[in-house]
């Protein structure tokens, strides 16, 4: 199982959010963390330091990247938002 740790942005934008998507977003995420390989619910990015892949929950963007068995979430975005 992979922990989660939020960046100080990520943790500001998600609790910015109604507490109903909130629950959706930490679900979705600790779901994910459980899996022997969570990019295979991924979505790789390009050109985006330190970040690699992406997960879609709905329409949002949560980028992130794995390392020593931990998700270090980086940003939390509405989609059409997201990568600007």
């Amino acid at each position: 199982m992979f922990k989660i740790q939020l960046s100080p942005k990520a943790y500001k934008e998600l609790k910015q959010l109604p507490s109903n998507i909130q629950k959706r977003i930490k679900k979705k995420l600790f779901d994910n963390a459980k899996l022997s390989n969570p990019l295979i619910r991924a979505k790789p990015l390009i050109n985006l330091p330190p970040t690699t892949h992406r997960f879609r929950i709905g329409k949002y963007r949560i980028s992130f990247y794995i390392k020593n068995d931990i998700i270090f979430i980086e940003r939390i975005e509405i989609r059409g938002q997201a990568y600007i």
